[in-house]
């Protein structure tokens, strides 16, 4: 999920008119009811009453509103911080985590930061979600970008990021616009380590075949052979997937994940970290993030009629 999707839903409930909505976001009608559109495709719910005009909120949309209100409030919090706190010529070692379901898009924001500030000496870990938190707790880390599991982040502070779906990626022409976890585990499995949480993958466990790999490679070429299949988030589709691939999104529960930046709880955060955070919000990375997200389409099952 775009943060500034959050605004224009924000706007929409300010002003109870789409298009004074989009005027006070500066954008046009459209680019407004697609973010908003957008916004209810990640959460899988209606958030908008639909009709000619604006009706009002649905009771799901009313809770995602007050769910916008606390992540705008802490995003201008943060940037507050970050007038504070920031100073040119940030320098030093700085050390990235990254669980393999946010390998890609850490991949664009190092770029992008090591641009910006050309004396860190930028290095990232790779790693599961429960030792990124133990590398974070001893210090070892800086930062990590992760999948956000409330029982794994106790004395830590979390930021969160996007949304995304979980998927099954298979050769199987059996097109459907939705699997259970049940028919997922149906067919052998070759897994990711540490892509998908530990509560998704449990309902794994019982698939004729598993195969568990610490390699993207690996993954890819079991599922080549169309013998395999395997469960992704949608950012890592693109990276296994053949033309032969199609992915089905998982049905409830356990079939989304809250993706976003874990660091140690401390009264000021040092300012390279809040910088990093910074760039993860700004119009370029917001855009990069959405194609990432949004790359699954192509490989997309269309229903059967």
């Amino acid at each position: 999920m775009i943060i500034r999707n959050f605004e224009y839903l924000l706007a929409l409930n300010q002003e109870r008119h789409f298009a004074r909505a989009a005027a006070a976001c500066q954008v046009s009608q459209p680019t407004l009811s697609s973010g908003i559109k957008q916004l209810e495709e990640d959460m899988d719910v209606l958030i908008v009453k639909r009709g000619q005009r604006f009706e009002g909120f649905t009771e799901e949309g009313a809770r995602v509103l007050l769910l916008a209100q606390q992540m705008l409030e802490d995003c201008q919090r943060l940037k507050q911080e970050l007038r504070d706190l920031r100073g040119p010529g940030l320098q030093g070692p700085f050390r990235i985590g990254m669980s393999p379901s946010t390998a890609a898009v850490v991949s664009v924001l190092s770029v992008s930061f090591a641009e910006q500030f050309p004396l860190l000496q930028i290095s990232s870990t790779t790693a599961s979600c429960e030792e990124l938190m133990q590398q974070l707790r001893q210090g070892e880390l800086d930062i990590a970008l992760t999948h956000l599991e409330p029982a794994l982040h106790e004395g830590l502070e979390t930021h969160a990021l996007y949304d995304e779906r979980l998927f099954l990626l298979t050769s199987d022409k059996a097109h459907k616009e939705r699997v259970s976890w049940e028919q997922a585990a149906a067919s052998p499995l070759c897994l990711l380590r540490g892509a998908i949480p530990a509560p998704a993958q449990t309902r794994l466990e019982h698939a004729p075949k598993l195969m568990v790999t610490d390699a993207v490679p690996m993954v890819a070429a079991h599922l080549a052979t169309k013998k395999w299949a395997t469960v992704l988030p949608q950012s890592l589709v693109s990276q296994v997937a053949t033309a032969q691939t199609v992915a089905i999104p998982l049905s409830p529960p356990d079939n989304r994940i809250n993706i976003g930046f874990v660091t140690q709880k401390k009264a000021a955060l040092p300012p390279a970290i809040h910088a990093m955070m910074e760039l993860a919000h700004t119009p370029e990375m917001v855009t990069a993030i959405r194609a990432l997200l949004a790359a699954h389409r192509a490989f997309r099952a269309k229903p059967t009629r």
